[in-house]
């Protein structure tokens, strides 16, 4: 991983847009099941099953998350990022393998628990490449239908948008305090931006409202702002995820933990089962 990061750089994400990342991601899945239903006993499998393997990649994928939590650089597209997430995906879906093939109890908050995990993981993890930003400056003077991404590349968004209105906010000092746009797109007019509450353009497309790079204290409600573009398709999938989670938590928090497995002897005295 060091030699690749050090030689290739970040991992290539954009190669891996859809259909690529969609089509390994089931041949991937389809290795795995085969790999459980024809070789249960090897070694690979049985590597992937271990608790140990929970344990160590649980913890490499928390310290990785820790690591770009306090760093101000994107890590999340290095090799070690990366390999880790593609192997603790590995191991879960493994165990979601197993997890189906055998009678368990509480077998429903299983499958919510680790599918759902699995999603949130998977969507994020798989949909990286599909992930598209892109960023315009909107001013009541013109209408903008071009947004720039973070390469500096430009594109046509295929509508245009415009600059309606901007209040701000102020403190006693004078510093913006919060803000919001209204602005029109295409045929849409009357859309009210705010920090943090983006507007679903479409299925795939949100508008976020990121900054503003001057506005009048004139109480005319002019000025210009910075509206970023998100595209995520795979959004969908992490929703899911999060949702079959907290479905999982409260059935844990109702049915509380599956307890200890009492054990009795036979009457030949020769072996034990569970009760």
């Amino acid at each position: 991983m060091a030699a690749c990061q050090a030689i290739f750089g970040d991992f290539p994400a954009d190669f891996f847009a859809f259909p690529v990342n969609l089509a390994v991601m089931l041949l991937w899945m389809a290795v795995l099941w085969v790999l459980f239903r024809e070789k249960p006993g090897s070694a690979a499998v049985r590597l992937l099953l271990s608790a140990q393997s929970t344990f160590i990649l649980i913890a490499a994928f928390l310290a990785c998350c820790l690591i770009q939590g306090f760093s101000p650089a994107r890590l999340t597209g290095s090799w070690w990022f990366v390999s880790v997430t593609f192997a603790l995906l590995t191991h879960l879906f493994m165990v979601l393998l197993r997890g189906v093939s055998r009678p368990r109890p509480h077998r429903i908050r299983f499958l919510l628990n680790h599918c759902g995990l699995f999603l949130a993981i998977a969507g994020g993890f798989f949909g990286s490449p599909d992930l598209r930003q892109w960023k315009t400056v909107l001013s009541g003077t013109e209408t903008v239908s071009e947004a720039v991404d973070r390469h500096g590349n430009v594109t046509d968004t295929g509508y245009g948008m415009r600059l309606s209105r901007l209040h701000v906010d102020e403190y006693e000092n004078g510093v913006p305090m919060n803000y919001e746009a209204a602005i029109s797109v295409g045929e849409q007019s009357g859309i009210v931006l705010k920090v943090n509450h983006p507007y679903r353009l479409s299925w795939m497309d949100d508008l976020y409202l990121t900054g503003i790079t001057d506005y009048g204290r004139d109480g005319a409600g002019t000025g210009s702002c910075i509206v970023e573009i998100v595209r995520q398709p795979w959004k969908y999938a992490e929703w899911t995820g999060i949702l079959m989670l907290i479905s999982g938590a409260v059935l844990l928090f109702l049915q509380g933990p599956a307890g200890r497995r009492d054990r009795r002897t036979v009457p030949d005295g020769k072996k034990e089962e569970d009760i």
